[in-house]
């Protein structure tokens, strides 16, 4: 159990940051200034500046990131993200048969013997469920972006606020749903949200998951209000609009009451389900699609027939 993270937090990082250190004190920082740039202690920085500088070796990946980061540490506005990105992008270059690679496979030689490929089958895109799990997060990204963008939004807002889930086609738990962490809210009328996390779901993301063995090609759902003039809104949109008799939260309950009702049509039209409201409870429309991006879009369209 020796992964390469071993190597990077051992050799390849302590270096990068000795060397980020001694690049700042040379732009005219103190101690306490490149501490608080790096968010590390003054001592740790006083210890990285003891190294001699001419003596640290990066690896050809961070040498070529070291100016960036440099840049970005002593701009006015310090983006520690962009920052981050920076360091991580060379550090899986040099995971890739290179720099950090070769040093793990010289400490580990087990790895050696195997002519180990686990970082480029991880990084490359072979790993499909790695891979699947990075696509369906980019996908929610792409869909959030949508929907803060789209004013007309707040029109098909509920009370409970509107949710986002997603997931992959092979996903059998709530843990392998992405949602919206807090749901998607209001912030001086316009839809803001936080960036999606597998996990973060429970109802809606059962919903999903549950509504799959009715609807196979389905892999995302958004929850919006369940108003009369948005249902007809969602209907004249496309959405093939199924109806629950009674007010309930009970995921199962919601789709076994469409089960006994909807015939599987094959058809471009999306699904969805409205569950009326009852004392103290206000109308939910569930809307489901292909993907969070292609299910936004549609919802988007939805919208702009409100504003009609």
């Amino acid at each position: 159990m020796r992964p390469p993270c071993e190597t990077v937090q051992r050799e390849f990082l302590p270096s990068l940051r000795a060397k980020v250190s001694h690049e700042l004190k040379r732009a005219g920082l103190s101690q306490s200034e490149i501490a608080k740039k790096m968010d590390l202690t003054q001592a740790a920085v006083s210890k990285y500046l003891t190294q001699s500088n001419d003596r640290l070796m990066l690896s050809p990946e961070a040498t070529l990131v070291l100016p960036n980061i440099i840049e970005l540490m002593t701009s006015p506005v310090l983006s520690h993200d962009k920052i981050v990105k920076e360091v991580c992008s060379a550090c899986m270059k040099s995971r890739l048969s290179s720099h950090v690679c070769k040093l793990h496979k010289l400490r580990v030689s087990s790895l050696r013997d195997v002519d180990c490929q686990i970082c480029g089958q991880l990084l490359g895109g072979q790993d499909e469920d790695l891979t699947g799990r990075a696509q369906v997060i980019k996908d929610m990204q792409e869909a959030i972006h949508q929907i803060e963008s789209c004013p007309s939004f707040k029109l098909v807002m509920p009370q409970v606020r509107a949710n986002l889930v997603s997931t992959e086609g092979t996903a059998t738990n709530l843990d392998e749903v992405a949602g919206i962490p807090g749901r998607i809210t209001l912030v001086d009328g316009k839809a803001r949200a936080l960036s999606p996390q597998f996990g973060t779901s429970r109802h809606t993301a059962q919903l999903l998951l549950l509504a799959r063995e009715q609807w196979p090609e389905i892999r995302s759902c958004l929850c919006i209000s369940g108003a009369p003039n948005v249902v007809a809104a969602a209907a004249s949109s496309g959405f093939q609009v199924s109806s629950v008799e009674q007010s309930t939260n009970d995921a199962e309950k919601i789709i076994e009451s469409v089960k006994a009702s909807t015939k599987r049509k094959k058809s471009s039209t999306n699904p969805a389900i409205h569950v009326p409201g009852g004392y103290g409870v206000e109308p939910i429309l569930y809307l489901f699609g292909s993907s969070a991006s292609e299910l936004s879009d549609a919802c988007i369209k939805l919208c702009d027939k409100l504003v009609k």
